[in-house]
C-alpha cells in the first residue's frame, strides 16, 4: 500500500511513510513465517497476517502542502542567515567554530569544513536557479563566476520569488527537500538546536511539556501527539510561553509579599 501519489512529498507525511514502510516489512515477514509454517507441516494455526494500518496522508497542493511549502520557504531564508553567521564565526568573529575533518571523510582534515560546506551550498543554490531559469526560458544568472555572500543572498532572494512555482514542478521535488536538508547541515555546523534537541515549550495541541523535539526536516514534532511545528511557530511559542511563565512567577511573588 504505497502512499498516494497525490500526497504531499514533504515532511508532514513522514509518519505515514514510516507506518506504511513498517506494514510492508511486516507483510514480508509474514510471507516468510507462512512459508516456514507450511514447510514445517502446518502444525498449529497459520501465522496471522499483519493488520493493515489506517493512514490519512496530507494531500499536496499540488505537490507540497501549504505547511511544507512554508517550512521550505522558511528554511531557504534561514540558509542566508545561517551561512552569514557561520562565515563570520569561521573568520574569527562572534566566537569560533571548531574546524577539522568533515564527518565521514578520509585523509587529512579539511582546512575549513565550514568554508567547504558554504561553497557547496552556493553551488547547490546556483544549480537550482540555473535549472529553473533554463526551464522557464529566463535570462542566465549574472556573475556566474563569482561566489560568496552577496551572490548567495541574491540567488536565495531570486529563488524565494520563484519558489511557489518551483515547488509545483515534479522535477524539483528533490530541490525542495534538499533546501530542508541544507538547513539541517548548517544548523549542525553551528551547533544550534541539532536534530533530537528538546524544546522547552508545551505542545500547542496536547499541552505536554518537553515533548517537542527537532526532527530531521527542519521542523519540530511532539513525541506525544505527533503535531508538527515549524521553526517560526516554535520560536513564537517559546517567547510567548516564556513571557506567560514569567508573569505567573511575578504574580506568585507579588502574592507572597
Amino acid at each position: 500500500m504505497p502512499i498516494s501519489p497525490e500526497s504531499c512529498c514533504g515532511p508532514c507525511n513522514n509518519a505515514a511513510r514510516k507506518t506504511i514502510a513498517a506494514y510492508e516489512q511486516a507483510l514480508e515477514t509474514h510471507v516468510v513465517e507462512v512459508d516456514e509454517w507450511i514447510a514445517g507441516g502446518q502444525h498449529g494455526a497459520c501465522p496471522p497476517a499483519p493488520e493493515e494500518p489506517s493512514v490519512d496522508p496530507t494531500p499536496g497542493e499540488p505537490i507540497f502542502c501549504g505547511r511544507c511549502k512554508g517550512l521550505i520557504r522558511a528554511a531557504l531564508l534561514d540558509l542566508d542567515v545561517l551561512a552569514s553567521e557561520l562565515a563570520a564565526r569561521s573568520d574569527g568573529h562572534r566566537g569560533s567554530i571548531q574546524e577539522g575533518r568533515v564527518s565521514g571523510s578520509r585523509g587529512s582534515a579539511s582546512p575549513s569544513p565550514t568554508a567547504d560546506a558554504l561553497d557547496k551550498l552556493y553551488g547547490f543554490l546556483a544549480d537550482v536557479e540555473d535549472e529553473w531559469r533554463g526551464a522557464c526560458g529566463y535570462a542566465p544568472r549574472i556573475n556566474r563566476t563569482h561566489r560568496g555572500a552577496h551572490p548567495r543572498s541574491r540567488t536565495i532572494g531570486w529563488l524565494s520569488e520563484h519558489l511557489n512555482n518551483l515547488l509545483a514542478d515534479e522535477d524539483h521535488i528533490k530541490s525542495g527537500l534538499d533546501i530542508l536538508r541544507w538547513e539541517t547541515v548548517l544548523r549542525a555546523l553551528a551547533k544550534e538546536e541539532p536534530v533530537g534537541s528538546v524544546s522547552p515549550i508545551r505542545c500547542p495541541r496536547c499541552a505536554t511539556l518537553r515533548q517537542v523535539v527537532r526532527e530531521q526536516e527542519h521542523h519540530w514534532a511532539c513525541r506525544s501527539c505527533g503535531r508538527l511545528i515549524p521553526d517560526w511557530e516554535e520560536r513564537e511559542l517559546r517567547d510567548k510561553q516564556g513571557r506567560e511563565l514569567e508573569h505567573r512567577e511575578n504574580d506568585l511573588v507579588s502574592g507572597a509579599v
